[in-house]
C-alpha cells in the first residue's frame, strides 16, 4: 500500500506543474498574436495617415491643365500641362457623355515633369464622348496619391 499511496503522490504533484506550463504556453501564443495583430494595425493606420497628410501638403504644389481635348475615330486626343513644381506620375481619365452620364475610365502610368506640355492618344472604343475629366497622380515614399481636388476637366469636340 505505501508504494501505490507514493504513486498517487507523485502524480498528482505533477499536475500543478502540467497546468502551469500549459497555462504559460496558452498566455505566449496570445501574446504573440496581439503584438502581430497591433504591429499590423499601427503599420496600416501610419500609412494611412501619411497618405491623408501627403494629399493635402503634395497635392497643394500640382496643377494640371488641358490644353485641347478631341475625339476622332474612338481615339481621345487630349494635350496636358503639368503648370505645378510636382512631377506627376500617372494620370486617371474619366470620360462622360453629353449627358454627364460616366463613360470609361482609364489610368495612364506616364510621368509629367512639372512645367511641361505633353499630348497623349488613347484608344478608347466609344465615340460619343462629351466631357473628359483628367486626375493627377503622384508618389511620395512609395504610396501613391491621387489628388481628385486637382482634377481639371475640358469639353471633348470631334478632332478637325
Amino acid at each position: 500500500m505505501k508504494i501505490s499511496k507514493q504513486i498517487l503522490k507523485k502524480k498528482r504533484g505533477v499536475s500543478p506543474y502540467l497546468s502551469w506550463i500549459l497555462l504559460m504556453a496558452f498566455v505566449v501564443a496570445i501574446s504573440a498574436f496581439m503584438y502581430s495583430f497591433m504591429t499590423d494595425y499601427t503599420k496600416d493606420t501610419t500609412t494611412d495617415i501619411k497618405k491623408q497628410v501627403y494629399d493635402t501638403d503634395e497635392c497643394r504644389s500640382l496643377s494640371l491643365n488641358i490644353k485641347t481635348a478631341c475625339i476622332s475615330s474612338q481615339t481621345l486626343n487630349i494635350t496636358l500641362q503639368n503648370t505645378g513644381y510636382i512631377r506627376i506620375e500617372g494620370i486617371d481619365y474619366r470620360l462622360y457623355d453629353a449627358n454627364n452620364i460616366p463613360l470609361h475610365t482609364n489610368r495612364t502610368n506616364s510621368s509629367m515633369n512639372p512645367n511641361r506640355i505633353k499630348p497623349y492618344s488613347i484608344n478608347l472604343g466609344v465615340s460619343d464622348v462629351g466631357l473628359v475629366e483628367v486626375i493627377p497622380v503622384i508618389r511620395k515614399d512609395n504610396i501613391e496619391i491621387i489628388c481628385s481636388e486637382k482634377k481639371a476637366q475640358k469639353e471633348v469636340l470631334a478632332c478637325s
